[in-house]
Parts: C-alpha cells; sequence; structure tokens
C-alpha cells in the first residue's frame, strides 16, 4: 500500500501534467489521493512545495531513462543514440495516446512568466538535455556520421526546439505523425554526405 505522501505526488503528478498547475487545486489533489488535508500539510506547506517536488521527480526520471538513457550510451553510434531518444520520447505520447503534451514544455508555458521557481528549474533542465544532444552531435561529427559544417550547440538547440514543438503538434493534432517525420527530417540533416 502506497504512503501518503507518495499517492499525493503520484495524483499531483498526473493532474498537473493533465490539467496544468493553475487548474488543479489542492481540494482536487486530496481527492483523488485520498488524502486529508493536514495529512497534504504534514508532507507539503503548499501546493508550490508540492509541485516542485514533483518536477524534479520527473526531471530526475527523465534524465535518467531518456536523457542518459539514451543519448549517454557511448558504446552505440551517435545517429543511434539520437534514434533512441526519438523513440523513447515517441513512445512515452503513445502511451499517453497523443494526450497531455509534454510535462516539462506544458509547465514552462504556464509557469516561467509568473513563477520564477519553475522558471529556473525548467531552464537548467532544458540546458542539461540541450547539451547531452550537442555531446552527442559533437561525437557524431568526430566520427564521420554527421555532417561537419554544423555548430554543435545550434543544432542541439534547434533538435531540441523541434522535439518540443513536434510533442505541442502530436498533442493538437492527435497523432505521433510530427514527431515521427521530424526524426526523420532530423537525421536527414545531419547526415554526412
Amino acid at each position: 500500500m502506497k504512503k501518503s505522501r507518495e499517492k499525493i505526488i503520484e495524483v499531483a503528478a498526473e493532474l498537473f501534467h493533465k490539467m496544468g498547475y493553475h487548474q488543479t487545486s489542492l481540494d482536487k489533489i486530496l481527492e483523488e489521493s485520498g488524502v486529508t488535508k493536514s495529512n497534504f500539510y504534514y508532507y507539503f506547506r503548499t501546493k508550490e512545495e508540492l509541485a516542485l517536488t514533483v518536477l524534479d521527480i520527473r526531471i530526475k526520471q527523465f534524465e535518467s531513462e531518456v536523457v542518459s538513457g539514451a543519448l549517454g550510451e557511448s558504446h552505440i553510434s551517435p545517429k543511434n543514440r539520437l534514434l533512441k531518444l526519438y523513440d523513447r520520447v515517441i513512445k512515452f505520447h503513445r502511451v499517453l495516446k497523443c494526450k497531455g503534451g509534454c510535462p516539462f514544455g506544458n509547465l514552462a508555458i504556464e509557469m516561467s512568466d509568473v513563477n520564477d521557481k519553475f522558471r529556473e528549474r525548467l531552464s537548467q533542465f532544458f540546458t542539461r538535455w540541450e547539451k547531452a544532444i550537442e555531446s552527442c552531435v559533437i561525437d557524431g561529427i568526430e566520427k564521420g556520421e554527421f555532417r561537419s559544417d554544423i555548430n554543435p550547440g545550434s543544432t542541439a538547440g534547434i533538435i531540441l526546439s523541434q522535439l518540443e514543438g513536434a510533442i505541442m503538434m502530436v498533442k493538437t493534432h492527435k497523432t505521433i505523425d510530427s514527431l515521427v517525420k521530424g526524426t526523420q527530417t532530423v537525421l536527414k540533416l545531419l547526415e554526412a554526405a
């Protein structure tokens, strides 16, 4: 049986992803988790503290499973590392049936202009993700797999932006096509002649 803190975090993560931070009330979290208000306040001072905890957990999990789990595998080729990254993102959105979008992108759009705590954590997360992509691109250039006339930093920024934009299209059009086509296009553009 899950402890109250775990139930609160699990329910809050799902609701924040589905409804957004502002649209998710503390009462809704308590109702769906079956936890009392006094029990909630034993673990968290505010809804914001809960949301930041959820964000930190999601970031740690994503970096471990997706970023390091795909881009950090230096024993496979850079192209295959990027493919693995895209495959994991595509799988995530297939499981969600193209609903919800990117939990990080959604939160960045909703909170970056109104709360610096969220903005700073998300900025640091996206920067680390971009740097991991950049390292993969550099490795691909050095191994002759990717074009040598591209700037690795700029290319990493474009790849991350393309991924986040494609996820928005997945959510909007309710089809995985933009992620699949984006994967093919990005890899084709990177290919060494």
